[in-house]
């Protein structure tokens, strides 16, 4: 693809935004209804799709990208227009008998960039707010997941014109031409590193950006915790889609004095869901390209394998791993794993350990298993990550009702529901002044002689 094929893409669709086609809550309503009837038309390819890139089970795919994207739909449907009204606000005395509101309005071209362990959902889901909003699209699906992107090309071509969503397959060079472009919103799914080079480029244009990125999420649990349930919803968490999601638990802290429980429950998680050779389950993938697969397999040199550490290069093969013997300063604690390699620490203190946890990074995400409410309340208070889930894994991730994105070094921004609507659009405020001269109060005007006494007089009896 040459820099003038991309000028023109950006072109047409600034022009179509221009038109103000976009803006009719109808025309997106219609689209967004057809995206709904295609994307369960194509429900079987996703699944295809995601298989091939990345060998991960069908239910995994349902739940992540078919089920997530259809409930956004649907949510999104329910409240368009309720979203998109004027919302009425105070007005001040000061401008007596003005009405004040918010008025939603869409940024105009955006891009969306996703990451390639779950590129349709990463796409799409944040391309139904840009519409619902009234923008026009360029989407660029991760170029590691060529299968994906390919159905997601598919799947909006068949919806949408190119002037009004595109995608781009293809690798990074493709979206590095993108970001030379002036553009006027972005939506970024991936790393902390490729952030900072999509915040930078935008700093250019002053296009202001959404990072949705990553970190090291903990688990913790403490020595009132069901261990065995926080055994198994951990494993679920940490082999879905072979541990390569942004969300799911990176490693875990546990109460010395359940630690071995802790253990032995993990081991047993591990062979109830895939049997005792992975590699031969249906339900396990493998790591999506070479580059990942040999950054994994170096974190096993460190510490003492609890379970598993066996590998196949050739199928990108590494099986559920558990090891402990580390300390903050070993390499596996250092870098996001993004992979199904569990390293397990141990605390005794719980104020400590919260310290620990408040000079790294924040998370994007956090969980805690415990049945002490005033633990809970601790661990909520005095922690910071992007979201935070007590008692299960990546559950406030999966709702339409609560904002989903990082903070700090995991990110800025959120969406998810109506925050996804709100990301992609700009609140203008509008107040609009009645133009009897009665109504005008002579206070603010010149000459001000004689006029602060009585300004101050106002504001003291709240009248301002």
């Amino acid at each position: 693809m040459e820099k003038y094929q991309v000028a023109e893409i950006v072109k047409k669709q600034r022009e179509l935004f221009m038109s103000g086609q976009t803006l009719d809550l109808e025309t997106r309503m219609v689209y967004l209804k057809k995206l709904k009837t295609v994307l369960i038309k194509y429900e079987k390819e996703m699944m295809e799709a995601v298989r091939k890139d990345m060998g991960r089970a069908d239910v995994e795919t349902y739940f992540m990208e078919t089920h997530m994207n259809l409930e956004e739909l649907d949510y999104t449907l329910k409240h368009l227009k309720e979203w998109a009204k004027p919302q009425k606000v105070k007005t001040p005395t000061l401008f007596f008998m003005s009405e004040s509101n918010l008025l939603p309005e869409p940024y105009g071209v955006t891009l969306i960039i996703s990451a390639w362990n779950f590129p349709i959902l990463q796409t799409i889901g944040p391309m139904i707010g840009a519409i619902a909003a009234g923008n026009t699209c360029i989407l660029k699906p991760a170029g590691d997941s060529p299968a994906c992107g390919a159905i997601v090309h598919k799947i909006i071509s068949e919806v949408f014109p190119p002037e009004y969503v595109i995608t781009i397959e293809g690798g990074s060079d493709k979206t590095t031409l993108f970001l030379e472009e002036k553009l006027d919103y972005i939506f970024f799914t991936g790393s902390p590193r490729v952030g900072k080079i999509i915040m930078a480029a935008a700093a250019k244009n002053l296009v202001p950006v959404t990072l949705e990125l990553g970190g090291k999420s903990p688990a913790i649990i403490d020595e009132s915790a069901d261990v065995d349930q926080a055994a198994k919803r951990i494993m679920w968490s940490k082999l879905f889609n072979t541990g390569q999601i942004c969300v799911t638990v990176d490693h875990c802290y546990v109460h010395k004095k359940i630690k071995e429980e802790f253990v032995a429950a993990c081991k047993k998680y591990i062979l109830q869901f895939y049997g005792e050779d992975a590699s031969q389950s249906k339900d396990y993938g493998f790591i999506i390209n070479d580059k990942n697969f040999d950054r994994i397999v170096g974190y096993l040199d460190e510490g003492n394998i609890l379970y598993g550490g066996q590998y196949n290069k050739a199928s990108r093969y590494i099986q559920p791993t558990l090891i402990d013997g580390l300390t903050e300063e070993s390499k596996i604690m250092q870098d996001e794993i993004f992979g199904p390699v569990l390293p397990i620490l141990t605390f005794e203190n719980i104020d400590e350990l919260i310290a620990n946890q408040k000079r790294k990074e924040k998370p994007l995400a956090l969980y805690f298993f415990s049945k002490k409410e005033d633990a809970k309340q601790k661990i909520v208070r005095l922690t910071s990550a992007g979201g935070v889930t007590i008692n299960d894994c990546m559950a406030h991730g999966g709702t339409s009702f609560l904002p989903f994105g990082g903070v700090g070094n995991s990110g800025m921004g959120s969406y998810h529901g109506y925050k996804t609507f709100e990301t992609f659009s700009h609140l203008k405020a509008v107040m609009e002044a009645p133009t009897a001269h009665i109504l005008d109060l002579p206070v603010k005007y010149p000459p001000y002689k004689d006029k602060l006494k009585k300004l101050k007089t106002m504001e003291k009896f709240h009248i301002l």
